[in-house]
């Protein structure tokens, strides 16, 4: 090679760099600068959702003994305590580079700042990966564009990539990406390199080292992976059916399969050798090991078998049968020798079908169209017809980079569809396909922008499956390709005026930008500029409560401690000091975090359906015994915890109903929608609330403040009918209502009427139409400065605290 051609391919490189650069640059600026106000709130860091906090609380305390983490926590839990199963990677780099930045002593200041960036710091690396796979699948152009589009897709992958949203989900994007990275790179070197198990023997490091040293990567990077979420199994998964379905793809067309075996077999080991470490501890145990095993152990069984059946000289169609047969065979022997670990592997499958109370959790409901265009809007039409695309070219050609792009994306499809939450994995994907997608049918349409099977500088099409004769075939196919195009329609066109390739290359880029990122740049920024919980009154009550109640260990400084974890099925062994705090669930880190003080239920639902029962309760006796069951000594209420209504856009919002859903009951219950005629004949809906819900603790305590409530003229009598609905099986109209004065003359009118279809109802959440006892054992202690409402001379804050005395 010339110097000439040296320094034109060190200059192209650097303007591929370049664009990276500004693309990683402007995918932090994106992470930090919007949601910067709303996360540095004065004197104190506003973490984004939940799980942040408690990720906050574990690194505070790791910096205190680093580098050990708890494996158990006492805060959290009341009165059992909890096993911490975070994974542990995340902590301890946020941990390290705390500590290496505040010179082994950070202070709070530090840690949190750090915290923060933290997320929007690995969400704009993982540009840097999709750019290389991208380039790695097809070309640089198909890199670029797809690092530029997961940079700014406006979905779970922004979102939980955000300044201060320190959750470990956005390392799960970025490892996953790696390894994924690594062993694309591994099974393409190992094909142009042409490696087999004759090259182990021989001991041909030359054709060897490329293959085994990004193996050597892919293992790494997977096992940082699982070691970052303790559910990362999934991937494993992903690479044991692409494994399959490889083998099967090679064993067919006669090709060898030994590449695949000394590939996979290190990767697997040493992402083994990280984890094992970890058993016991964190989550981690049978599943991890036994998923790791069997996909070591798959690799060398699955080349044995083709070695057999080829010296035998068996069809190759029969191929796929004995590996259905053994398959069948393996699970039975799983079944046989470990049936626990056949179970555990069997219950990940049951992010397919969330159902009952895990669908009030947000992030695990299914995806529906709504959310798959606020989460990649034109990207997730344009990824499942690239998905097509990519199956075509995996059947034509049988490329093992391909095939591990298909099966990687269709897994992770399903799960996306399954659980919206895995959108922030397949925004990945997506953003490979859809820039695969744009810039080749750019190029089929005949702008001359540089078609995605192609290579910069390459002639071969898929030049990492072409040896001897089929790379010269190929290349003379390549080459009467090119002359066809220049012969006919376009291409004639830009070969006689040179100018036109510009103006074709222009509207390219103008149509993949409004088609493809156009969409995004808004949504994005909406994403990002979004005010996060929690709110300035919910930070002044935890403040308040830390500083004017009892220290639950009598010790300021054992929240600090690094502490012994309780035998087996035993919880932890708590002073006579320690009690509870009851809330819901969403806030039970935000408790532990702010207040140092110990829920009875946190967001790994642990305690929820307790907490549930507690606010749905109907009476105090009952809900007294539930308290004095968990040890609670304070109740911490806000305003969406006693809130279920109908907005006027249809939507439902408040926890109320959630918590019905975990103390299994009805929300028919409490509250339902009706419909009623307007003077214009059309329907309206209404929602109305039934007694039980004035009765339940949430209302009584938030809304009431435990005091004793007399109706007075706000007692309503409806009647309905129920009739067929187009939209669902049944509704409700309301055919008469009254209202009477006092509650007994309500409930006397009901007793005289012979059909049920008569309810006592209340319109207004704020103004019980049942009579409600006061409250003895409750005493408001604390109120938020912000005044939701009032109730005569009476305020509601947004937050409000009481003292449960039994």
């Amino acid at each position: 090679m010339s110097i000439s051609s040296i320094k034109t391919k060190l200059s192209v490189n650097t303007l591929w760099g370049a664009a990276l650069a500004l693309i990683l640059g402007i995918a932090f600026f994106l992470r930090t600068y919007f949601p910067y106000d709303n996360v540095f709130a004065g004197d104190w860091v506003r973490f984004k959702w939940f799980d942040s906090w408690y990720h906050i609380r574990l690194v505070e305390n790791l910096i205190q003994h680093f580098p050990q983490r708890i494996s158990f926590d006492p805060y959290t839990f009341y009165p059992n305590g909890q096993h911490v199963f975070f994974a542990p990677f995340y902590d301890l780099l946020l941990g390290f580079l705390a500590w290496v930045f505040g010179a082994g002593s950070p202070s709070k200041g530090m840690i949190e700042t750090l915290g923060a960036y933290f997320p929007a710091i690995l969400g704009a690396l993982v540009t840097i990966p999709v750019f290389f796979i991208g380039k790695e699948l097809f070309s640089k152009k198909v890199g670029i564009v797809a690092a530029a589009l997961v940079m700014i897709l406006p979905g779970q992958l922004l979102l939980r990539s955000l300044l201060g949203f320190t959750d470990h989900h956005v390392a799960e994007a970025l490892f996953s990406s790696l390894t994924m990275l690594f062993l694309i790179v591994a099974v393409k070197s190992s094909k142009e390199k042409g490696i087999s198990f004759g090259s182990l023997l021989t001991r041909d490091w030359g054709t060897l080292r490329k293959p085994l040293a990004y193996s050597l990567l892919t293992g790494i990077a997977l096992g940082v992976y699982l070691l970052s979420w303790v559910g990362g199994s999934l991937l494993v998964f992903i690479i044991f059916a692409f494994a399959f379905v490889q083998y099967t793809l090679d064993h067919l067309r006669g090709r060898s399969t030994d590449y695949l075996c000394i590939v996979g077999v290190p990767a697997f080991l040493i992402a083994l050798l990280m984890v094992i470490p970890f058993l016991g501890q964190f989550g981690y145990g049978k599943l991890q090991v036994a998923s790791l095993l069997i996909g070591m152990l798959a690799f060398p069984a699955l080349s044995a078998l083709s070695l057999v059946l080829t010296r035998r000289n068996v069809r190759p169609a029969y191929y796929p049968l004995a590996l259905a047969v053994l398959a069948g065979i393996g699970l039975a022997a799983l079944y046989i020798i470990a049936p626990s670990v056949l179970n555990a592997i069997l219950d990940q499958l049951n992010w397919l079908n969330p159902r009952g109370a895990s669908l009030t959790i947000s992030e695990m409901q299914p995806l529906t169209l709504s959310m798959a265009w606020d989460e990649f809007t034109t990207g997730f039409y344009l990824a499942l017809i690239s998905i097509v695309a990519v199956a075509y070219l995996v059947i034509r050609e049988g490329a093992a980079d391909k095939t591990l792009l298909l099966i990687w994306s269709v897994v992770m499809l399903v799960a996306t569809l399954g659980e919206n939450r895995f959108a922030y994995y397949f925004a990945v994907n997506v953003s490979l396909l859809t820039a695969y997608l744009s810039l080749k049918t750019a190029a089929l349409v005949g702008t001359k922008v540089v078609p995605a099977t192609y290579k910069e500088g390459d002639v071969d099409r898929n030049k990492n499956l072409q040896t001897g004769k089929d790379k010269a075939r190929s290349s003379r196919k390549a080459k009467r390709r090119k002359a066809r195009t220049q012969r006919t329609g376009l291409g004639m066109l830009v070969t006689k005026y040179p100018v036109a390739k510009y103006v074709y290359g222009t509207i390219a880029l103008v149509v993949i930008f409004f088609l493809v990122f156009y969409p995004n740049i808004g949504k994005a920024i909406d994403v990002a500029s979004q005010v996060s919980e929690p709110t300035q009154d919910w930070r002044d009550s935890l403040v308040w409560m830390r500083e004017n109640t009892p220290d639950p260990f009598d010790d300021p400084d054992f929240y600090y401690e690094l502490y012994e974890s309780p035998p087996d099925g035993k919880g932890y062994d708590y002073p006579e000091s320690a009690y509870g705090v009851m809330s819901w669930w969403d806030y039970g880190h935000w408790i532990t975090y702010i207040a140092h003080r110990i829920p009875n239920t946190n967001p790994h639902q642990v305690g929820a359906r307790d907490a549930a029962r507690f606010f749905t309760a109907q009476g105090e006796s009952s809900a007294n015994q539930m308290l004095d069951e968990l040890g609670s000594k304070y109740v911490i209420i806000d305003y969406l915890m006693a809130r279920y209504t109908l907005t006027r856009d249809g939507y439902l919002v408040g926890n109320f109903g959630a918590m019905i859903e975990w103390a299994d009951k009805d929300q028919s219950e409490f509250f339902e929608i009706y419909y009623q005629r307007t003077e214009k004949g059309k329907l309206k809906p209404l929602f109305l609330y039934y007694p039980e819900y004035y009765r339940s603790m949430a209302s009584r305590l938030y809304i009431f403040g435990g005091a004793e409530v007399v109706p007075n003229n706000s007692t309503w009598v409806i009647s309905y009918t129920e009739k067929p609905g187009k939209r669902v099986t049944k509704y409700k109209e309301i055919s008469d209502q009254r209202k009477f004065a006092t509650y007994e003359e309500a409930k006397a009118y009901l007793e005289l009427q012979d059909s049920s279809n008569y309810r006592i109802v209340g319109n207004n959440p704020f103004v019980s139409p049942v009579p409600l006892g006061e409250l003895e054992h409750y005493k408001l202690i604390y109120q938020s400065p912000t005044t939701v409402a009032t109730q005569g001379e009476e305020t509601i804050s947004e937050v409000e605290i009481f003292e449960y005395m039994p």
